[in-house]
């Protein structure tokens, strides 16, 4: 699986009136004009707002504080959220780890659908509610953070093979802190897969996200999952309200 590049063309616009009536796609507009970013709202043109010299703020779901300190990926990055489009996160030798889209919907279904997959977890809820569910999490979740659950495909088929990810939820007691959930189709158990995801996971949320560390809950039946957590280096520390065996890591 390659990574494309989506991201072609990026201009520097600040009035209105230069901007033109049709762009092609891969086209990411910088502003520093109010004015500019919400005509580009309005005819749903990809736009992030400069910050100013002066700190006037500016109402853009993208804001760049130094376009000159930016590279090329955080442009793709930042294009890709405003055209919609999932980020990259990262490969390990087997697996390919990307932000969920809502065209993943059907086959994330289909990955539920296997047996064993929700042994320990909770089912995916009924498909509308579901799909508004999914809309929710991209808009807010990953806009916020920058990381949450995430899909795993095969690197080599695409084939969806699982959820992994960090998320800041009400179990974290420390800041810079996130839980690690995962989840691997039960057609590729005992392949060292879940292993290789989180261990990936963990360097993620500690090189790319600045976390410091990371909680776990699991299941007391899970043994599998007991396993994976104790090679990844966490340590079981407690117990949650429900029951579930709560592990911790600092990284």
């Amino acid at each position: 699986m390659t990574t494309v590049k989506y991201l072609h063309n990026k201009l520097t616009i600040n009035n209105v009136k230069d901007l033109q009536p049709d762009y092609d796609d891969g086209t990411l507009v910088l502003t520093e004009s109010q004015a500019v970013v919400d005509e580009c709202v309005l005819r749903k043109i990809p736009v992030a707002g400069i910050e100013t010299a002066t700190g006037e703020s500016l109402n853009c779901q993208q804001i760049i504080i130094d376009v000159d300190e930016l590279e090329d990926e955080d442009l793709e990055r930042i294009y890709r959220r405003c055209a919609g489009i999932p980020w990259n996160i990262g490969y390990t030798s087997r697996c390919f780890i990307r932000e969920y889209c809502e065209d993943d919907l059907e086959a994330l279904y289909e990955l539920y659908n296997e047996p064993h997959m929700t042994d320990y977890m909770e089912p995916l809820y009924e498909y509308e509610e579901e799909k508004d569910y999914e809309k929710k999490y991209i808009e807010y979740i990953y806009k916020l953070y920058g990381f949450g659950m995430w899909l795993i495909f095969d690197r080599f088929t695409g084939k969806l093979i699982g959820r992994a990810g960090i998320e800041v939820r009400d179990t974290c007691d420390r800041e810079n802190q996130a839980e690690l959930g995962f989840a691997i189709s039960h057609s590729r158990w005992h392949q060292g897969l879940a292993y290789e995801v989180c261990a990936k996971i963990v360097e993620l949320a500690r090189d790319e996200y600045s976390l410091s560390s990371l909680i776990a809950r699991c299941d007391p039946a899970n043994v599998a999952s007991i396993g994976l957590l104790t090679k990844l280096g966490f340590s079981q520390v407690g117990y949650e309200e429900n029951g579930d065996l709560r592990f911790f890591r600092e990284i």
